[in-house]
């Protein structure tokens, strides 16, 4: 080794430590994935907005007092197709914002499967874009004693394809919302139904409940 090599080693700390910078740099790209998997898995507490606290039943255009939410911007679900299985619907509530109140329709379901699913929460710069792998299912499943997903939804659209063996409604276009709730789900309050609908889109306010099983997850930045 020459004599400017001896200097250029002890800049650079020598041999040693340049390997292990390298071997630092290697691990740090190889643990970029996990660590991204490790936000995929914990979406259900970062991504859903939960409430402080739970509304109670009421019926459709009579809403009451409902959950508090935190002002992270509504939470969109689009998917090519959305299963809500042991659906019922409770009615309208009020939901308590830091920018003031807002009102949803309050639905429960034991899961709720989404294909080609697509998720954007937050809003401007703070909002994150969820996308599973193509041609694939992600599954929101109840937990705990009941087992159970409670969701207050300002909006619900899509094209109805199955409404647990009933009749399908003539309109089967539809868009759920507090001061639009159709009549075939408006007389089945409180009786469990898995309804279907295609090209759906899901607009929350709140989600309580539940975990959210992802496969092929993609997390990016809403504008990128």
């Amino acid at each position: 080794m020459t004599a400017a090599d001896d200097r250029a080693s002890a800049r650079t700390g020598g041999p040693g430590r340049q390997r292990r910078g390298r071997t630092t740099t290697a691990l740090a790209r190889a643990s970029a994935p996990l660590a991204c998997a490790a936000a995929v898995t914990c979406l259900s507490l970062s991504l859903f907005p939960h409430p402080a606290a739970s509304g109670g039943q009421a019926q459709a255009g009579a809403p009451r007092p409902g959950p508090s939410a935190a002002d992270k911007g509504s939470l969109v679900l689009r998917a090519d197709r959305v299963v809500l299985r042991g659906a019922r619907f409770h009615g309208t509530v009020t939901v308590r914002t830091a920018t003031g109140t807002v009102r949803a329709v309050r639905l429960t379901v034991r899961s709720l499967d989404a294909l080609d699913l697509d998720l954007t929460a937050g809003r401007g710069r703070a909002a994150l874009r969820l996308r599973a792998r193509p041609a694939t299912t992600a599954t929101l499943r109840g937990q705990g004693a009941a087992g159970v997903v409670t969701l207050y939804v300002r909006r619900l659209s899509g094209r109805v394809t199955g409404v647990g063996g009933g009749p399908l409604p003539a309109r089967r276009a539809v868009a759920v919302a507090p001061d639009a709730v159709p009549r075939w789900l408006a007389r089945a309050t409180g009786r469990a139904r898995t309804i279907t609908l295609v090209s759906a889109t899901v607009t929350q306010v709140v989600q309580r409940g539940g975990r959210l099983s992802v496969k092929g997850a993609e997390l990016r930045a809403a504008s990128g």
